[in-house]
């Protein structure tokens, strides 16, 4: 009898367990009652962040920090912009999607931020380079030389494509592991171009001056 009741304790702890933050799903709260006609690429889109939230929490895994997996997305009725987010609410206007249905990357992109929830976005581009080279590095699979390369000083504040390219080229050449190390660092508001001296021995301007310099 005694071993009856301690059979039951176990099964009672294991089915009757608290879900924790960590088993907690991703749950998105979608909306696309402005725009119905949407409805499906919202799903997708839905789809999409529940898929890759948790490999892009893998490639910026920090200790201690867990992402929001509470998320809305919203697609409003505009014809201005592509994308936005605000902590934990991802917007979309809609004519962006009515001329680029295909373009789901953008999804991704702003789930970054959501993941990033940096206390403090800059530098601006930092912040933007990382988003893009998990959405078109990673997420879209560009080479190289689909980035573009402005020649001129300090051209890596261009943030955006400019910026992932670099950090890609970064990646895998010089400081691989660099852009978690750069996540850390924002995520703990202790981000300094130092960084890329310590990692790589050369400042962060020569190191960009080397990258527009490759043929």
């Amino acid at each position: 009898m005694k071993h009856r009741y301690v059979l039951l304790l176990v099964l009672l702890i294991l089915f009757c367990r608290p879900v924790f933050a960590d088993d907690a799903p991703i749950n998105v709260e979608l909306d696309t009652s402005e725009v119905p006609h949407l409805a499906q690429w919202g799903e997708e889109a839905k789809a999409l962040i529940v898929r890759w939230h948790p490999r892009i929490n893998n490639l910026l895994a920090i200790k201690d920090y867990k992402p929001p997996r509470q998320i809305a997305l919203k697609i409003r009725k505009s014809d201005n912009g592509i994308g936005a987010t605000s902590g934990t609410t991802i917007t979309i206007s809609s004519g962006w999607i009515e001329k680029h249905p295909e373009d789901s990357g953008l999804v991704v992109h702003e789930l970054v931020h959501v993941i990033q929830s940096y206390p403090n976005g800059d530098p601006w581009w930092v912040t933007e380079g990382i988003a893009d080279y998990l959405r078109w590095g990673i997420y879209e699979g560009k080479e190289q030389s689909w980035f573009p390369r402005p020649k001129e000083m300090r051209g890596y504040e261009k943030g955006y494509q400019v910026a992932a390219g670099f950090l890609l080229w970064l990646e895998s050449d010089l400081a691989p592991g660099i852009v978690k190390k750069l996540n850390t660092a924002m995520r703990n508001g202790k981000y300094s171009d130092d960084l890329f001296m310590t990692e790589t021995g050369k400042s962060l301007d020569d190191l960009w001056n080397e990258y527009v310099s490759l043929e």
